[in-house]
Protein backbone atom coordinates (compact mmCIF):
# COMPACT_ATOMS: atom_id res chain seq x y z
CA UNK A 1 0.00 0.00 0.00
CA UNK A 2 1.11 3.54 -0.72
CA UNK A 3 0.99 6.38 2.12
CA UNK A 4 0.34 10.24 1.07
CA UNK A 5 0.34 13.58 2.42
CA UNK A 6 -1.20 16.47 0.63
CA UNK A 7 -1.25 19.37 2.77
CA UNK A 8 0.24 23.13 3.75
CA UNK A 9 1.83 24.50 6.55
CA UNK A 10 3.27 28.14 7.96
CA UNK A 11 6.35 27.53 5.38
CA UNK A 12 4.20 27.52 2.32
CA UNK A 13 1.16 29.33 2.91
CA UNK A 14 0.67 32.62 4.29
CA UNK A 15 -2.25 32.73 7.58
CA UNK A 16 -5.37 34.17 4.86
CA UNK A 17 -5.04 30.93 3.13
CA UNK A 18 -3.75 28.46 6.05
CA UNK A 19 -7.11 29.80 7.77
CA UNK A 20 -9.30 29.25 4.64
CA UNK A 21 -8.46 25.44 5.17
CA UNK A 22 -8.55 24.95 8.65
CA UNK A 23 -10.91 22.27 10.35
CA UNK A 24 -12.24 22.78 13.03
CA UNK A 25 -12.20 19.94 15.39
CA UNK A 26 -15.75 19.40 15.67
CA UNK A 27 -15.29 18.92 12.06
CA UNK A 28 -12.93 16.35 11.62
CA UNK A 29 -15.10 13.08 11.92
CA UNK A 30 -17.41 14.54 8.87
CA UNK A 31 -14.29 15.11 7.44
CA UNK A 32 -12.88 11.87 7.28
CA UNK A 33 -15.90 10.03 6.18
CA UNK A 34 -16.50 12.44 3.16
CA UNK A 35 -12.75 11.58 2.35
CA UNK A 36 -13.72 7.36 2.94
CA UNK A 37 -16.73 7.73 0.53
CA UNK A 38 -14.22 9.89 -1.95
CA UNK A 39 -12.17 7.01 -2.21
CA UNK A 40 -9.76 6.59 0.27
CA UNK A 41 -9.02 3.38 1.91
CA UNK A 42 -7.26 5.18 5.37
CA UNK A 43 -7.58 9.08 6.10
CA UNK A 44 -6.27 11.19 9.67
CA UNK A 45 -6.37 15.23 9.26
CA UNK A 46 -3.76 17.14 11.15
CA UNK A 47 -4.96 20.88 11.59
CA UNK A 48 -3.45 23.14 13.51
CA UNK A 49 -2.53 26.93 13.60
CA UNK A 50 0.69 26.20 11.56
CA UNK A 51 -0.42 22.77 9.15
CA UNK A 52 -3.50 21.69 7.57
CA UNK A 53 -2.17 17.96 6.70
CA UNK A 54 -4.39 14.92 5.23
CA UNK A 55 -2.79 11.51 5.25
CA UNK A 56 -4.36 8.77 3.14
CA UNK A 57 -3.73 5.36 2.95
CA UNK A 58 -4.19 3.42 -0.36
CA UNK A 59 -3.06 1.47 -3.51
CA UNK A 60 -2.27 4.38 -5.95
CA UNK A 61 -0.63 7.45 -4.40
CA UNK A 62 -1.49 9.54 -7.40
CA UNK A 63 -4.98 9.00 -6.97
CA UNK A 64 -5.30 9.90 -3.49
CA UNK A 65 -3.54 12.90 -3.90
CA UNK A 66 -6.34 13.92 -6.75
CA UNK A 67 -8.62 12.96 -4.56
CA UNK A 68 -7.36 15.12 -1.17
CA UNK A 69 -7.17 18.22 -3.54
CA UNK A 70 -10.28 17.13 -4.77
CA UNK A 71 -12.21 17.10 -1.61
CA UNK A 72 -10.25 20.17 0.18
CA UNK A 73 -11.78 21.97 -2.88
CA UNK A 74 -14.99 21.03 -2.30
CA UNK A 75 -15.13 20.89 1.49
CA UNK A 76 -14.25 24.38 2.23
CA UNK A 77 -15.61 25.66 -1.13
CA UNK A 78 -12.61 26.78 -3.15
CA UNK A 79 -11.49 27.23 -6.11
CA UNK A 80 -8.23 25.09 -6.74
CA UNK A 81 -6.22 27.92 -7.89
CA UNK A 82 -7.09 29.87 -4.17
CA UNK A 83 -4.98 27.29 -2.75
CA UNK A 84 -3.24 24.20 -4.88
CA UNK A 85 -0.01 26.64 -5.36
CA UNK A 86 0.49 26.11 -1.79
CA UNK A 87 0.05 22.80 -1.44
CA UNK A 88 3.00 20.02 -0.70
CA UNK A 89 2.47 17.00 -1.65
CA UNK A 90 4.87 13.52 -0.04
CA UNK A 91 4.26 10.19 -1.28
CA UNK A 92 5.83 7.34 0.44
CA UNK A 93 9.21 7.73 1.95
CA UNK A 94 9.30 11.49 1.84
CA UNK A 95 5.78 10.75 3.37
CA UNK A 96 6.70 9.35 7.13
CA UNK A 97 9.90 11.00 6.93
CA UNK A 98 7.42 14.46 7.13
CA UNK A 99 5.02 13.25 9.77
CA UNK A 100 8.21 11.63 11.92
CA UNK A 101 10.13 15.21 11.52
CA UNK A 102 7.13 17.23 12.38
CA UNK A 103 6.42 15.17 15.59
CA UNK A 104 9.61 15.67 16.66
CA UNK A 105 8.90 19.99 16.81
CA UNK A 106 11.51 20.74 13.47
CA UNK A 107 8.87 21.32 11.35
CA UNK A 108 7.41 24.17 13.52
CA UNK A 109 7.14 27.77 13.26
CA UNK A 110 9.26 27.57 16.72
CA UNK A 111 11.65 24.64 16.12
CA UNK A 112 11.05 21.89 19.37
CA UNK A 113 7.66 23.13 19.96
CA UNK A 114 5.91 20.83 22.37
CA UNK A 115 2.59 21.13 21.32
CA UNK A 116 2.74 19.61 18.08
CA UNK A 117 3.05 16.13 20.08
CA UNK A 118 -0.07 16.36 21.11
CA UNK A 119 -1.68 17.69 18.07
CA UNK A 120 -0.35 14.50 16.43
CA UNK A 121 -1.70 12.08 18.86
CA UNK A 122 -4.66 13.75 18.95
CA UNK A 123 -4.89 13.47 14.81
CA UNK A 124 -4.38 9.80 15.12
CA UNK A 125 -6.88 9.36 17.71
CA UNK A 126 -9.77 10.89 16.00
CA UNK A 127 -8.48 8.72 12.84
CA UNK A 128 -9.24 5.73 14.54
CA UNK A 129 -12.50 6.65 16.71
CA UNK A 130 -13.73 7.71 12.90
CA UNK A 131 -12.69 4.37 11.81
CA UNK A 132 -11.16 5.62 9.06
CA UNK A 133 -7.00 4.63 10.46
CA UNK A 134 -5.96 1.18 9.59
CA UNK A 135 -3.21 -0.68 10.07
CA UNK A 136 -1.10 1.90 7.99
CA UNK A 137 -1.29 5.18 9.27
CA UNK A 138 -2.05 3.55 13.22
CA UNK A 139 1.55 2.13 12.74
CA UNK A 140 2.53 5.29 10.92
CA UNK A 141 1.36 7.77 13.26
CA UNK A 142 2.81 5.51 16.21
CA UNK A 143 6.12 5.54 14.60
CA UNK A 144 5.97 9.97 14.48
CA UNK A 145 4.67 9.80 17.88
CA UNK A 146 7.77 7.35 19.09
CA UNK A 147 9.80 9.83 17.01
CA UNK A 148 8.78 12.84 18.82
CA UNK A 149 9.19 11.26 22.24
CA UNK A 150 12.68 9.76 21.16
CA UNK A 151 13.31 13.80 19.70
CA UNK A 152 12.55 15.39 23.34
CA UNK A 153 14.43 12.77 25.71
CA UNK A 154 17.41 12.03 23.82
CA UNK A 155 18.24 15.91 22.90
CA UNK A 156 17.98 19.38 23.83
CA UNK A 157 15.58 20.14 21.03
CA UNK A 158 12.57 21.15 23.72
CA UNK A 159 14.49 22.40 26.67
CA UNK A 160 14.89 25.37 26.87
CA UNK A 161 12.21 28.59 26.79
CA UNK A 162 11.56 30.28 23.42
CA UNK A 163 8.86 32.34 24.17
CA UNK A 164 9.19 35.60 26.15
CA UNK A 165 6.12 34.75 28.86
CA UNK A 166 8.00 31.29 29.21
CA UNK A 167 11.45 32.71 29.27
CA UNK A 168 10.35 35.05 32.48
CA UNK A 169 8.64 32.02 34.20
CA UNK A 170 12.49 29.53 33.43
CA UNK A 171 14.48 32.71 35.01
CA UNK A 172 12.48 32.52 38.18
CA UNK A 173 12.72 28.70 38.13
CA UNK A 174 16.78 29.21 38.03
CA UNK A 175 16.99 32.16 40.51
CA UNK A 176 14.67 30.34 43.19
CA UNK A 177 14.71 26.83 41.92
CA UNK A 178 11.50 24.63 43.83
CA UNK A 179 8.81 27.33 42.67
CA UNK A 180 6.16 25.33 45.20
CA UNK A 181 6.92 27.74 47.86
CA UNK A 182 7.07 30.60 45.77
CA UNK A 183 4.20 33.18 45.96
CA UNK A 184 4.02 34.37 42.40
CA UNK A 185 2.39 37.84 41.53
CA UNK A 186 0.85 38.42 37.83
CA UNK A 187 0.17 41.95 37.04
CA UNK A 188 -2.67 42.38 33.77
CA UNK A 189 -4.78 39.86 32.51
CA UNK A 190 -3.41 39.48 29.06
CA UNK A 191 -2.02 37.13 26.72
CA UNK A 192 1.71 37.42 28.41
CA UNK A 193 -0.29 37.12 31.74
CA UNK A 194 -2.10 33.64 30.62
CA UNK A 195 0.88 32.26 29.50
CA UNK A 196 3.20 32.49 32.29
CA UNK A 197 0.46 31.73 34.58
CA UNK A 198 -0.10 28.18 32.52
CA UNK A 199 3.88 27.82 32.66
CA UNK A 200 3.82 28.51 36.31
CA UNK A 201 1.72 25.78 36.89
CA UNK A 202 3.11 23.36 35.19
CA UNK A 203 6.84 24.52 37.20
CA UNK A 204 5.19 23.59 40.60
CA UNK A 205 3.88 26.49 41.81
CA UNK A 206 1.19 26.80 44.23
CA UNK A 207 0.55 30.15 45.35
CA UNK A 208 -0.21 32.57 42.69
CA UNK A 209 -1.90 36.28 42.87
CA UNK A 210 -3.31 38.30 39.76
CA UNK A 211 -3.91 41.84 40.10
CA UNK A 212 -5.79 43.96 36.72
CA UNK A 213 -7.39 46.65 36.77
CA UNK A 214 -10.69 44.78 35.50
CA UNK A 215 -11.07 42.69 38.73
CA UNK A 216 -13.72 40.79 36.78
CA UNK A 217 -11.29 39.81 34.17
CA UNK A 218 -8.57 38.50 36.98
CA UNK A 219 -11.26 36.70 38.69
CA UNK A 220 -11.79 34.71 35.50
CA UNK A 221 -8.35 33.85 34.75
CA UNK A 222 -7.46 33.22 38.29
CA UNK A 223 -10.59 30.26 38.57
CA UNK A 224 -9.35 28.83 35.51
CA UNK A 225 -5.72 27.80 36.83
CA UNK A 226 -6.92 28.08 40.91
CA UNK A 227 -4.81 31.65 41.26
CA UNK A 228 -6.20 33.95 43.61
CA UNK A 229 -7.75 37.46 42.01
CA UNK A 230 -7.07 40.91 43.60
CA UNK A 231 -8.27 43.91 42.83
CA UNK A 232 -5.38 46.67 41.68
CA UNK A 233 -5.48 48.69 44.55
CA UNK A 234 -4.20 46.07 46.80
CA UNK A 235 -1.14 45.97 44.53
CA UNK A 236 1.15 47.54 47.57
CA UNK A 237 0.40 45.15 50.01
CA UNK A 238 0.35 42.12 47.55
CA UNK A 239 4.34 43.42 46.77
CA UNK A 240 5.00 42.73 49.99
CA UNK A 241 4.28 39.52 49.71
CA UNK A 242 5.35 38.22 46.52
CA UNK A 243 8.83 36.63 45.79
CA UNK A 244 8.23 36.85 41.80
CA UNK A 245 6.64 39.75 40.48
CA UNK A 246 6.00 38.57 36.49
CA UNK A 247 4.39 42.22 34.99
CA UNK A 248 2.60 42.58 31.68
CA UNK A 249 -0.06 44.84 30.95
CA UNK A 250 -1.14 47.27 28.01
CA UNK A 251 -0.84 50.78 30.28
CA UNK A 252 0.53 53.66 28.60
CA UNK A 253 2.82 54.18 31.61
CA UNK A 254 4.71 52.04 34.55
CA UNK A 255 2.51 51.01 36.77
CA UNK A 256 4.68 49.57 39.15
CA UNK A 257 6.85 53.14 40.90
CA UNK A 258 10.13 52.51 42.24
CA UNK A 259 8.82 54.31 45.54
CA UNK A 260 5.79 51.40 45.57
CA UNK A 261 8.80 48.35 45.48
CA UNK A 262 11.15 50.46 48.31
CA UNK A 263 8.49 50.18 50.88
CA UNK A 264 7.05 46.94 50.25
CA UNK A 265 11.52 46.14 50.49
CA UNK A 266 11.20 47.84 53.81
CA UNK A 267 8.74 45.63 55.27
CA UNK A 268 10.66 42.71 53.95
CA UNK A 269 14.24 43.50 53.70
CA UNK A 270 15.42 39.99 54.45
CA UNK A 271 14.10 38.26 51.58
CA UNK A 272 14.73 39.06 47.60
CA UNK A 273 12.31 40.10 44.78
CA UNK A 274 12.59 39.07 41.35
CA UNK A 275 10.28 41.27 39.15
CA UNK A 276 10.12 40.33 35.42
CA UNK A 277 8.83 43.06 33.06
CA UNK A 278 7.26 41.77 29.90
CA UNK A 279 5.09 44.61 28.65
CA UNK A 280 5.91 47.12 26.15
CA UNK A 281 5.82 50.12 27.27
CA UNK A 282 7.66 49.41 30.61
CA UNK A 283 5.16 48.21 33.65
CA UNK A 284 8.02 48.91 36.17
CA UNK A 285 9.70 52.06 36.40
CA UNK A 286 13.42 51.12 35.84
CA UNK A 287 14.84 52.86 39.06
CA UNK A 288 13.37 50.07 40.54
CA UNK A 289 16.35 48.04 40.16
CA UNK A 290 18.77 49.96 42.23
CA UNK A 291 16.84 48.88 45.27
CA UNK A 292 18.73 46.74 47.44
CA UNK A 293 17.49 43.11 47.01
CA UNK A 294 15.39 43.70 44.18
CA UNK A 295 16.45 42.10 40.73
CA UNK A 296 14.57 43.50 37.66
CA UNK A 297 14.74 42.28 33.92
CA UNK A 298 12.70 43.54 31.35
CA UNK A 299 11.82 42.69 28.09
CA UNK A 300 15.03 43.00 26.23
CA UNK A 301 16.74 40.94 28.80
CA UNK A 302 14.39 37.76 28.01
CA UNK A 303 14.91 38.45 24.51
CA UNK A 304 18.40 37.16 24.59
CA UNK A 305 17.69 34.49 26.45
CA UNK A 306 14.97 33.46 23.86
CA UNK A 307 17.37 34.24 21.37
CA UNK A 308 19.47 31.87 22.84
CA UNK A 309 17.83 29.25 23.58
CA UNK A 310 16.88 29.61 20.00
CA UNK A 311 20.40 28.68 18.96
CA UNK A 312 20.82 26.16 21.22
CA UNK A 313 17.75 24.48 19.95
CA UNK A 314 18.88 24.94 16.12
CA UNK A 315 22.18 22.99 17.30
CA UNK A 316 20.21 19.89 18.39
CA UNK A 317 18.53 19.73 14.40
CA UNK A 318 20.98 17.06 13.09
CA UNK A 319 20.35 15.08 16.29
CA UNK A 320 16.72 15.15 16.10
CA UNK A 321 17.05 14.73 12.08
CA UNK A 322 19.29 11.43 13.01
CA UNK A 323 16.47 10.10 14.93
CA UNK A 324 14.04 11.06 12.22
CA UNK A 325 15.86 8.82 9.66
CA UNK A 326 16.15 6.05 12.04
CA UNK A 327 12.32 5.53 13.04
CA UNK A 328 11.52 6.49 9.25
CA UNK A 329 13.66 3.69 7.79
CA UNK A 330 12.46 1.28 10.64
CA UNK A 331 8.90 1.85 9.74
CA UNK A 332 9.82 1.45 5.98
CA UNK A 333 11.34 -1.80 6.01
CA UNK A 334 8.10 -2.71 8.38
CA UNK A 335 6.45 -2.03 5.34
CA UNK A 336 8.44 -3.66 2.73
CA UNK A 337 8.22 -6.94 5.03
CA UNK A 338 4.92 -6.21 4.75
CA UNK A 339 4.35 -6.45 1.49
CA UNK A 340 5.86 -9.63 1.29
CA UNK A 341 3.92 -11.17 4.35
CA UNK A 342 1.57 -12.96 1.80
CA UNK A 343 4.32 -14.46 0.30
CA UNK A 344 5.72 -16.10 3.47
CA UNK A 345 2.71 -17.05 4.44
CA UNK A 346 1.88 -18.80 1.37
CA UNK A 347 5.12 -20.49 1.68
CA UNK A 348 4.90 -21.51 5.35
CA UNK A 349 0.60 -22.85 4.94
CA UNK A 350 2.42 -25.17 1.72
CA UNK A 351 4.79 -26.42 4.00
CA UNK A 352 2.73 -27.15 6.69
CA UNK A 353 0.20 -28.62 4.19
CA UNK A 354 3.30 -30.84 3.00
CA UNK A 355 4.33 -31.97 6.27
CA UNK A 356 0.72 -32.83 7.90
CA UNK A 357 0.44 -34.86 4.88
CA UNK A 358 3.70 -36.89 5.14
CA UNK A 359 3.15 -36.97 8.96
CA UNK A 360 -0.21 -38.75 8.28
CA UNK A 361 1.92 -41.23 6.19
CA UNK A 362 4.43 -42.00 8.39
CA UNK A 363 2.22 -42.64 11.11
CA UNK A 364 0.48 -45.15 9.03
CA UNK A 365 3.26 -46.98 8.15
CA UNK A 366 4.11 -47.27 12.10
CA UNK A 367 1.14 -49.01 13.20
CA UNK A 368 -0.22 -48.23 16.60
CA UNK A 369 2.62 -46.40 18.84
CA UNK A 370 1.90 -44.25 22.01
CA UNK A 371 0.33 -40.73 22.26
CA UNK A 372 3.80 -39.60 23.28
CA UNK A 373 5.86 -41.07 20.82
CA UNK A 374 2.74 -39.41 17.94
CA UNK A 375 3.26 -36.34 19.77
CA UNK A 376 7.29 -36.39 19.96
CA UNK A 377 7.27 -37.20 15.75
CA UNK A 378 4.97 -34.13 15.52
CA UNK A 379 7.05 -31.72 17.08
CA UNK A 380 9.80 -33.35 15.56
CA UNK A 381 8.19 -32.21 12.07
CA UNK A 382 7.43 -28.96 13.38
CA UNK A 383 10.94 -28.35 13.80
CA UNK A 384 12.04 -29.23 11.07
CA UNK A 385 9.63 -27.09 8.64
CA UNK A 386 10.27 -24.49 11.28
CA UNK A 387 14.52 -24.72 10.56
CA UNK A 388 14.26 -24.76 6.66
CA UNK A 389 11.67 -21.99 6.41
CA UNK A 390 14.38 -19.53 9.04
CA UNK A 391 16.92 -18.73 6.57
CA UNK A 392 14.39 -17.61 3.22
CA UNK A 393 11.76 -15.81 5.53
CA UNK A 394 14.66 -13.74 6.68
CA UNK A 395 16.64 -13.34 3.58
CA UNK A 396 13.55 -12.72 2.00
CA UNK A 397 12.34 -9.93 4.46
CA UNK A 398 16.19 -8.54 4.37
CA UNK A 399 15.48 -7.70 0.62
CA UNK A 400 12.05 -6.76 1.21
CA UNK A 401 14.08 -3.73 3.19
CA UNK A 402 16.58 -3.32 0.16
CA UNK A 403 13.86 -2.89 -1.88
CA UNK A 404 14.20 -6.01 -3.75
CA UNK A 405 10.93 -7.50 -2.35
CA UNK A 406 8.78 -7.97 -4.88
CA UNK A 407 11.34 -9.56 -7.81
CA UNK A 408 12.25 -12.62 -4.79
CA UNK A 409 9.00 -12.78 -3.67
CA UNK A 410 8.10 -13.67 -7.56
CA UNK A 411 10.88 -15.97 -7.72
CA UNK A 412 10.13 -17.52 -4.23
CA UNK A 413 6.45 -18.40 -5.50
CA UNK A 414 7.69 -19.32 -8.54
CA UNK A 415 10.25 -22.16 -7.03
CA UNK A 416 7.82 -23.36 -4.78
CA UNK A 417 4.76 -23.38 -6.92
CA UNK A 418 2.88 -21.15 -3.96
CA UNK A 419 0.36 -20.22 -7.14
CA UNK A 420 -0.89 -23.75 -8.00
CA UNK A 421 -3.63 -25.27 -6.67
CA UNK A 422 -2.26 -28.85 -5.61
CA UNK A 423 -0.86 -27.73 -2.56
CA UNK A 424 -2.64 -31.17 -0.79
CA UNK A 425 -0.78 -33.30 -3.48
CA UNK A 426 1.61 -35.61 -2.59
Amino acid sequence: MAIVVVGLDHHTAPVEVRERLDFRPSEIESALHTLRRAGLQEAAILSTCNRVEIFGGGDDAAAMAATIVDFLAGYHVLRREEFEPYLYCYQDAAAVRHLCATAAGIESLIIGEAQIQGQVRGAALQAQQAGTAGPLLNALFRTALVTGKRARTETAIGRSAVSVSHAGVELARRLLGDLRAVHVLLVGSGKMSELAARNLLDNGARAVSLVNRSLERAQALAAAWGGQALPFDQLPSTLIAADVVISSTAAPHAVISAEEVRRAMEARPERPLIMIDLAVPRDIDPDAAAIPGVYLYNIDDLEQVVMTNLERRAAELQAVEAIVEEEAAAFEAWLASRAVSPTLEDLRNRADAIRRAELQKALRRLGPISEREQRIIEAFSIGMVNKLLHEPTMRLRHQAAEGNGTEYAEALRYLFGLDSRDWNET
